[in-house]
């Protein structure tokens, strides 16, 4: 618990109310939409009326082509003079009121015949030749203002495309002085203002009808160009373009955009204010409501005031469902706080049993090693829990013998540590009565198998030490294997013949075997506790560095070759947790002559 309050007293939060936040999201939300909406819908407007004006102005053009080519022998030779003679050319153009009306007349035929051809035409003197260019001049504009213009009411002019004489324009519209004529002159004062379709023409690119739109010019209009190029033996000789002025209907679609948007902006404020009132009364109320129970909960831990305040939420939603589980978990929480109260009880209650088990545990294992001339032993038990299933003991049966015994209980905790006393018990009454070391072990064995409804069995090694000659007459019970030291430099596990544990069969019959110990020979007996502690990666100490520890320094006397181990397998082991119990015992014999001394 003081990890977690812990973890809790460092989160960092911001202060803010749940409600603006709502709000802004909810603004946010709605301005891009309106803002999306409205880049759709110029776009779609703007597309659909130039796709509209662009199938109203291909049939013009095409027709305007046609038309050309009534005149399309003589369209060379003119705009090959006008390019020549531009100013002149405009000069000669007739007025309104014409001097020599028979002349005018006579030309103006050889103007619109399509007989003329331009080699006639160049033969003519140059006064004649620049009249006739003239009123081809008069007789084209009348023919571009008249027919076309009134016709689409739009601006129509002329321009040559010609790289030499580029900007060559010919112009009439509802916008332009009645005088209208420009031959010659730019119609566009910047050479990026030039729409890319003239350029395209200028350099041969394509002879096909261009549309083409201009926006922001420096006049602040809006236009939408169409061209179609008259052409003659694969040279364009002019274009013709028809200028569309959308600029009003851009205005008119900006000025009904803004008023789109700010009427969407009245009901975001509106929609938003009532939102937000509703978020507010439907669901934040009722979730301070929930937050102030449970705060006051966690202060006086009263369930009856939360339970009554979460009753006053009466909405059929998720937060209704939210206030019910929240009756239920403060229900819980005082159920789970009074059984966790009689828990604690019952696991003091137990502890105090544990430790008073532990207490009598370790009253019936001897502590107060003997001190004899003849040999030495030391011996301890360090249980996995409160008590273990480990047990050992050493006695003297008469003057000159001593039983040794060590085993291991299946299982941990209280059952085996009764288990334990009654193995101990009956193994130290049988050999006090005079038994063999096997026939104690059998009637050992018979005993528990008569009593064991847990059906747990013992591992135990029993021997019997005589003092005079440093023989040891023994018997195991399925128990470890004992590690001996016998006369040689180092210790060596001795595999003796094993019976089976005690405990698991009523007809279990054990062998004897001698192990004799000369003078400093050492014997040590140990349970599985000390072969297979794990360390932290799951590896067992095994019983090769149980040989590694003792040989370590083989002339300790028991007592430090017991604390020589248990130090390699803590060293071993780690930070990982005992498992089992750790039991061992060690003697050493020191001669029977030396102890006549």
């Amino acid at each position: 618990m003081a990890e977690d309050k812990t973890i809790k007293s460092g989160k960092e939060k911001k202060k803010g109310s749940l409600l603006l936040q709502i709000g802004i999201i909810f603004g946010i939300i709605f301005i891009v939409t309106i803002i999306v909406f409205a880049i759709i819908q110029v776009a779609g407007n703007t597309m659909t009326y130039l796709e509209a004006k662009r199938e109203y102005l291909t049939p013009i053009l095409k027709n305007t082509q046609e038309q050309e080519e009534k005149y399309i022998n003589n369209l060379e030779w003119f705009t090959r003079y006008w390019r020549e003679h531009p100013v002149e050319v405009k000069q000669a153009a007739p007025s309104s009121s014409i001097s020599d009306m028979d002349a005018y007349l006579e030309d103006s035929a050889m103007v619109v015949s399509t007989m003329v051809t331009p080699a006639a035409l160049d033969e003519l003197p140059e006064d004649r030749k620049l009249r006739v260019a003239g009123i081809a001049y008069a007789n084209f504009n009348s023919y571009l203002s008249l027919s076309q213009w009134q016709m689409t009411n739009e601006q129509i002019y002329v321009v040559d495309v010609n790289k030499d004489t580029l900007g060559f324009v010919y112009e009439y519209g509802e916008d332009v002085d009645r005088n209208f004529l420009h031959l010659g002159e730019m119609m566009w004062e910047e050479e990026e203002d030039i729409p890319q379709a003239i350029l395209d023409y200028s350099e041969g690119k394509t002879t096909e009808i261009r549309f083409e739109r201009q926006e922001s010019r420096k006049d602040g209009t809006y236009y939408y160009l169409g061209f179609y190029p008259v052409v003659k033996n694969g040279e364009i000789l002019y274009v013709i373009g028809i200028q569309h002025d959308w600029s009003e209907y851009h205005s008119r679609l900006i000025r009904n955009l803004i008023i789109l948007i700010a009427i969407n902006v009245g009901i975001l404020v509106i929609s938003g204010f009532f939102l937000l009132h509703f978020v507010n009364r439907a669901a934040l109320r009722p979730l301070k409501k929930v937050q102030y129970a449970v705060r006051n909960y966690r202060q006086d831990k009263d369930s009856s005031e939360v339970i009554e305040k979460m009753n006053l939420i009466t909405q059929k939603n998720e937060l209704g469902d939210l206030s019910d589980d929240v009756s239920d978990l403060v229900i819980e929480i005082d159920r789970y706080n009074e059984e966790n109260t009689r828990l604690i009880g019952e696991r003091k209650r137990v502890e105090a049993e544990l430790t008073l088990a532990a207490g009598i545990q370790r009253g019936v294992l001897p502590k107060v090693f003997p001190v004899e001339k003849d040999y030495e032993l030391f011996a301890s038990m360090t249980p996995a829990k409160e008590v273990g299933g480990d047990f050992y003991d050493f006695f003297s049966i008469d003057e000159t013998h001593v039983g040794l015994v060590i085993g291991d209980v299946s299982g941990k905790g209280v059952p085996a540590s009764l288990i334990m006393m009654i193995t101990k018990k009956l193994i130290h009454q049988y050999a006090m009565e005079g038994n063999s070391v096997t026939e104690v072990l059998r009637l050992a064995n018979l005993a528990i198998c008569a009593e064991n409804e847990k059906e747990m069995f013992v591992t135990a090694w029993f021997g019997i030490l005589d003092r005079t000659t440093g023989k040891i007459t023994a018997a195991s019970a399925g128990h470890e294997y004992p590690i001996l030291r016998d006369g040689t430099p180092e210790f060596r596990l001795m595999k003796d013949r094993h019976g089976f544990v005690l405990g698991g069969m009523d007809m279990s019959r054990y062998r004897d075997y001698e192990i004799v110990l000369p003078p400093g020979g050492v014997l040590y007996l140990y349970t599985d506790g000390a072969a297979e502690a794990t360390s932290i990666e799951n590896e067992l100490f095994g019983t090769d560095r149980m040989l590694d520890a003792l040989n370590q320094d083989p002339d300790l006397p028991p007592e430090g070759l017991c604390k020589a181990m248990v130090d390699a397998i803590d060293v071993f082991v780690g930070e990982a947790p005992q498992f089992d119990d750790l039991t061992m015992l060690c003697i050493r014999y020191n001669g029977w002559e030396q102890a006549g001394e």
